[in-house]
């Protein structure tokens, strides 16, 4: 979690015990002094600490003038406010550091003679004046929690005199720029000078003298209502004024340097200010009373750039020597060292929400910052040979500005979206509007330049060294009567080109209107063929559909013919089967009557062999008789198979007959449905034949009125393209008769604009020269 402390006085005090009684104040109202009544409290309990040789914490109490220095926190004492002395807090021991330490507090009797001397006016000696508190001229110290807009309106210069201080200013160097966070005004550093213009109109709303020498630095505070300047003469003087944006009053001025301040800003709550310069050293104020509140030291070479975050908790510092620093703003104690930059630091901004730190470079770098550990959590190579400012906007964005004389516009995470046009010189400083939508650059030879942020054209060329009033009055006179009198010469020349226009829009009106009439005509024939392609896509199914279900009849006859057929057929098969039957029945019985015959004359010879065998006289007639029997026996088994095959012939016949006479009796029955099927089809395919051919005449006549309506959409075509190309004409004759009226007319316009915010300028100026008859320079009260 970042630190928010507030500031420690470094105060540390012996612990002497003194058994001398203090000096005491003259009763009757005389006056309570440093030399007579408090030298010798300090220097009985303070004298061991704050001495001249030891001075802890920076601070001597052994002299008045060492006692109201105050040490390296700033002064300790506020004459005439006791309650505002920190000395005076730390003795009451009601604050840190506790005085004396480690101890209990110092008698009531002597802190109340230290209270009576700062109320008193902290007095030296009894012959010392009581000095006066300063008193800032506005009320300064804002309250933390209304930081940022205004609750009333912003800040803008009234009536403020724009008188130059320094009219014969040669061109010089713009280094400082800086615009209102929450109002149009932009401020330009000019030679001595504050030059405060309006971006709107750009306007010179007001001229602030800086007699104390070259401006460096310039910084709105965050409400708006002061403008910050620092500056001075290099080697001899610096210091840092706090105008009021309003009056141009001057409210407060701190630092009295020995060098020029070439870095300043002022706090949040516009309670501090803190400046540098080549003194290597940090000092930051009271915008109250101007005293130094207390000092840092650590930087190495000038201080070059340095802000406080938008919450005022931390300061960011940087140096030539590439020195960047976050500290504490309350106390001056380093928060951050942050690395990475080679070379001189030339600028830093702070992210609205005081989270991320930029700073810029002449190692030509933008780095982003995080504030919780320091590391650079983005390094944008923004402009190589050198960057010389860099500024957030609210929502993130960026701005640079560069040695390649270059101002860019970066998004939030670094990448780039826009180039401005280049500067004839090295750019130096960059401001970002109060709504980001304008962005000043300014460079080394003095040109000042407003461009739009959304599309980078410029909108403005500012001038660093304005004329005299009376001067600008002339011009602005001479300027008024030229552009009236080109307003009336241009207007002289409106009514003829007026004319041209209204004649040229009639002639495109009627253009117009056929045009339309074509385009619509042309719709609607082309609905027509969109119509009739649609019929005839339609009728090219329907011949197709019946086409196929014509085929399909075809299919269907053809096959109830060749069942007619079949069935007409099988009545013939069936007669010739019966009649084969009966045939074959006649031959299977011939062929058993014959194996019966052979089986019966075979059966003589079987016997007459047998009977051999049984009348055998000798062996061998026996054995040629038994031979014969085996033969006789052998073929009367072929015969009786031959029988037995015929028998089974005849069965066979037998049934073959039956189911002939069976087959002849059903067979004519088929006949006569396969004719019906065989008629039913032809009658269903010429059915289907005549509806191909009916559709095939409709769908001819579809392509017919297809064929008319396609050349009636060409036609209708023709006629569009023919009364677009005299639309085009009469358009082109249109533009050209409003851009004749429009060259004239637009100059016209601009000229009478012109001369109309010349009147403005004429009368603001001779109201401020009325106001200021002696030319005297601004409402501020400066000495050189």
């Amino acid at each position: 979690m970042r630190p928010r402390s507030t500031m420690i006085l470094l105060l540390a005090t012996s612990a002497l015990v003194v058994t001398a009684s203090p000096a005491r104040a003259e009763d009757g109202g005389a006056k309570v002094t440093f030399a007579d009544n408090v030298a010798a409290i300090f220097r009985n309990r303070c004298g061991s600490c704050h001495n001249p040789d030891k001075a802890k914490g920076g601070l001597n109490l052994e002299t008045f003038g060492g006692t109201m220095q105050g040490g390296g926190s700033g002064a300790v004492i506020e004459p005439g406010d006791p309650d505002s002395s920190s000395l005076l807090a730390s003795i009451l021991q009601t604050e840190e550091p506790k005085m004396p330490p480690n101890a209990g507090k110092i008698p009531d009797a002597e802190i109340e003679i230290v209270r009576k001397w700062i109320e008193g006016g902290a007095l030296e000696t009894s012959g010392s004046k009581v000095a006066t508190k300063a008193k800032p001229k506005m009320e300064l110290k804002l309250d933390p929690s209304a930081l940022g807009k205004p609750a009333g309106e912003p800040a803008m210069p009234v009536e403020l005199a724009t008188e130059p201080f320094t009219p014969d200013a040669r061109p010089g160097a713009v280094v400082a720029l800086a615009a209102s966070p929450w109002a149009p005004l932009l401020a330009v550093g000019g030679h001595k000078q504050v030059l405060l213009y309006r971006t709107t109109d750009h306007h010179l709303m007001g001229v602030l003298p800086f007699p104390e020498g070259t401006i460096h630095v310039l910084k709105f505070s965050r409400g708006g209502d002061v403008l910050l300047v620092g500056g001075g003469r290099g080697g001899q003087s610096g210091i840092a004024v706090g105008f009021n944006v309003k009056t141009g009053e001057r409210v407060f001025e701190v630092g009295k340097e020995y060098d020029a301040v070439l870095a300043a800003d002022v706090s949040p709550d516009q309670s501090q200010v803190a400046l540098g310069g080549p003194g290597r050293i940090v000092r930051v104020y009271s915008t109250a009373d101007g005293s130094q509140q207390f000092e840092i030291k650590k930087h190495t070479d000038w201080i070059t750039a340095l802000e406080f975050s938008p919450d005022g908790v931390l300061l960011a510092t940087g140096d030539r020597n590439s020195g960047l620093f976050v500290w504490e703003a309350a106390t001056g104690r380093e928060y951050l060292e942050l690395r990475g930059h080679t070379t001189a630091i030339t600028d830093v901004s702070w992210r609205l929400d005081s989270n991320v730190l930029a700073s810029s470079s002449e190692d030509g770098t933008v780095k982003l910052w995080e504030m919780n550990e320091g590391k650079a959590i983005k390094n944008i190579a923004a402009h190589p040979p050198g960057v010389a400012a860099v500024q957030f906007a609210k929502d993130g964005r960026l701005a640079t500005a560069g040695r390649d004389r270059v101002v860019r516009i970066w998004d939030a995470n670094g990448g780039k979206t826009l180039d401005l046009e280049p500067f004839g010189d090295l750019a130096l400083a960059v401001a970002l509007s109060h709504d980001a939508g304008v962005v000043a650059g300014s460079d080394w030879s003095g040109a000042i330049r407003l461009w739009d942020v959304k599309d980078g054209h410029r909108l403005a060329t500012l001038t660093p060294n304005p004329a005299p009033i009376a001067v600008r009055i002339d011009q602005a006179r001479q300027q008024m009567a030229a552009s009236t009198a080109e307003a009336e010469a241009l207007a002289k020349e409106l009514p003829s080109l007026q004319a041209a226009v209204g004649g040229a829009a009639d002639i495109q009106a009627k253009a117009q209107a056929a045009f339309t009439a074509a385009e619509q005509a042309s719709a609607k024939q082309a609905a027509l063929v969109a119509e009739r392609e649609a019929a005839t896509n339609a009728k090219s199914a329907a011949v197709q559909d019946a086409a196929l279900t014509a085929q399909g009849a075809e299919q269907i006859a053809a096959q109830a013919r060749e069942g007619q057929a079949a069935a007409e057929k099988a009545v013939v098969d069936a007669e010739a089967g019966e009649k084969a039957a009966a045939g074959a029945m006649e031959a299977s019985k011939s062929a058993v009557e014959k194996a019966l015959a052979e089986k019966a004359a075979h059966d003589v010879v079987l016997a007459a062999a047998a009977e051999a065998l049984k009348n055998a006289a000798d062996p061998d007639a026996a054995t040629k008789a038994a031979e014969e029997l085996g033969r006789q026996a052998q073929r009367a088994g072929e015969l009786i198979q031959a029988l037995a095959a015929a028998g089974a012939g005849r069965s066979a016949a037998g049934t073959a007959v039956k189911q002939a006479v069976a087959v002849k009796a059903a067979a004519p029955q088929g006949v006569a449905p396969a004719q019906l099927r065989a008629k039913a089809a032809a009658f269903g395919l010429a059915a289907a034949a005549d509806a191909v051919k009916r559709l095939e005449a409709e769908k001819a006549e579809t392509d017919k009125l297809l064929a008319e309506a396609r050349a009636g959409a060409q036609a209708a075509t023709a006629v569009v393209a023919d009364l677009k190309g005299k639309l085009d004409q009469a358009n082109a004759a249109k533009a050209g008769a409003d851009k004749a009226l429009a060259d004239k007319a637009n100059p016209a316009a601009a000229a009478q604009a012109r001369a109309a915010a010349l009147k403005v300028e004429i009368d603001l100026l001779s109201a401020e020269k009325s106001r200021n008859p002696q030319g005297k320079a601004g409402l501020a009260i400066a000495t050189p």
